[in-house]
């Protein structure tokens, strides 16, 4: 279904030079966290519900005396909370550094929602109203959190704390936005989040993913937002890593085959989830556009790996063998990451394209669809044609049943009438020989059986003509027929043709 779209558009022509690497922070870091707190400024500007960030500042001071690390640069990293927007605007490079470094383990939470712009009110509200209802999705969420982090002592008690928090606010979040649902793949996302704050701030830190960071399109019916990031991994990596781009395409391995779980679970379905916090880290500050180098980066570091397997062992590989390359060093996975280079203006362009050819695809399936009803409209005429024949067919072979067995009827009354003819000249020898006075009564007699025998004959005669008549004119009608049976089979077959074109077209 649609994910043939994908690879049919990611076989399109590579729209921009390719990128390269380098191992400084610059204009496409500076670029991407001053988009990100642009695109969140104008999101929060017109929201009629009141954000409350002072409590989260407040909570700074409290952090700070009970943390004992010493080594954490408490005076920039309360800068951050006091005055993120100015730290970021004057001080980008600096906060980028230290976002990619990690954010402290006590600051995370909050600096997350500081950094998102999450924490509202209103939305709080809205959940514990929520949470009092029931979901349809009830049994789907159930089974399916038992299933995410089955090994994390937050998350493996069917009966305790951690599960119990994952259904509530995938609960909440399925009757929140009614139109999405639930999606399997959204606990990945939100049991992170419920490791580093409560509930309810969990669930508007998920709201602001998914209408804030673009991600709600991977989690639709139709996932359309998982098919941009697909086309744009295939182009990417087609620029970046062209051998191995060469190599899966050989292997016949498509990005749905194993990068679809990257982007739907931020790599937290099969990779540390301190990796996923770290990532996390810089996709709040940065833009979800940071899963690229994520995704290139272990793909890098693992080509020559790549490069040597085949199939089985190459899908296995990519699913569940990537990061044992870094042996746990996180810190060394984030450095590979941000050394490559991927432009804002690249993934906007790949984007436009996308969505240009997306609908060109749309365009032709609606032509398509057109031309199937088409057809299949023609074909029920056809077949209504193909009885009609089979029927005038029947009728035909009957008639003409009928005038075999007239001729043969005529062939015996020409049969019968030499037949008296015989006996009318054996009568009137007969006649010559009799008595004069008698002769007039015999003459009589045979004059009657002969008339009586005319009539017949001439009876027999009109028949016969009849029956030729009706005749031809069957076999007139059936030339008709024929004809137009011709003619709705040549029109069925440029209609056949116009469907092949079209097929040929679009593939």
């Amino acid at each position: 279904m649609y994910f043939n779209k994908v690879n049919r558009i990611a076989n399109a022509e590579v729209l921009d030079s390719p990128t390269h690497t380098s191992a400084d922070y610059g204009d496409d870091e500076v670029a991407f966290l001053l988009a990100r707190l642009e695109e969140q400024n104008n999101l929060l500007q017109n929201d009629p519900k009141n954000s409350n960030f002072e409590s989260l500042k407040a909570n700074f001071q409290a952090i700070k005396n009970k943390e004992k690390d010493t080594d954490l640069d408490w005076d920039f990293w309360g800068k951050v909370m006091v005055d993120y927007e100015g730290v970021a605007r004057k001080q980008t490079s600096l906060l980028t550094k230290k976002i990619r470094q990690g954010i402290p383990d006590s600051l995370r939470g909050t600096l997350w929602q500081l950094i998102s712009k999450s924490k509202n009110q209103e939305l709080e509200k809205t959940y514990a109203e929520l949470l009092k209802e029931n979901t349809t999705y009830e049994k789907i969420i159930r089974r399916d959190i038992s299933r995410t982090f089955p090994d994390h002592d937050f998350f493996k008690d069917s009966e305790g704390q951690g599960q119990e928090s994952l259904f509530n606010v995938m609960k909440v979040y399925s009757l929140y936005d009614k139109d999405l649902g639930y999606c399997q793949g959204l606990s990945f996302i939100v049991g992170p989040l419920l490791l580093n704050m409560p509930d309810e701030e969990a669930f508007c830190v998920l709201v602001r993913l998914m209408e804030g960071y673009d991600m709600r399109g991977l989690y639709t019916p139709n996932m359309e937002g998982l098919q941009l990031r697909l086309y744009q991994f295939d182009q990417l990596l087609n620029d970046i890593l062209p051998k191995v781009s060469r190599h899966l395409e050989h292997e016949g391995i498509g990005s749905t085959m194993y990068a679809s779980q990257w982007f739907m679970t931020l790599f937290a379905y099969k990779f540390p989830l301190e990796l996923v916090f770290r990532i996390l880290d810089v996709l709040f500050a940065e833009g979800y556009e940071f899963i690229f180098r994520i995704a290139f980066a272990l793909l890098k570091k693992n080509q020559d790996f790549i490069l040597e397997f085949e199939f089985d062992a190459l899908l296995d590989f990519l699913k569940n063998g990537l990061f044992d390359i870094y042996d746990d060093d996180i810190s060394e996975l984030i450095k590979d990451a941000s050394d490559i280079r991927i432009s804002k203006r690249r993934l906007d362009k790949l984007a436009n394209h996308f969505i240009q050819m997306t609908k060109e695809f749309d365009d032709n399936n609606q032509k398509m669809e057109f031309l199937k009803k088409e057809n299949k409209e023609l074909t029920t005429e056809i077949q209504k044609l193909h009885l009609a024949v089979e029927s005038l067919t029947n009728e035909n072979a009957t008639l003409k049943n009928e005038i075999e067995d007239y001729r043969f009827e005529e062939t015996a009354n020409k049969t019968l009438i030499d037949a008296l003819q015989k006996q009318i000249e054996e009568s009137e020898r007969l006649v010559a020989h009799t008595l004069r006075d008698s002769r007039k009564q015999a003459e009589e007699k045979v004059r009657i059986e002969l008339d009586v025998l005319i009539n017949k004959n001439i009876d027999t005669n009109r028949k016969n003509q009849e029956l030729e008549d009706r005749v031809a004119e069957l076999e007139q009608l059936l030339v008709e027929i024929k004809v137009k049976y011709a003619e709705s089979e040549i029109e069925k077959d440029n209609y056949q043709r116009k469907w092949e074109n079209l097929k040929r077209f679009m593939e």
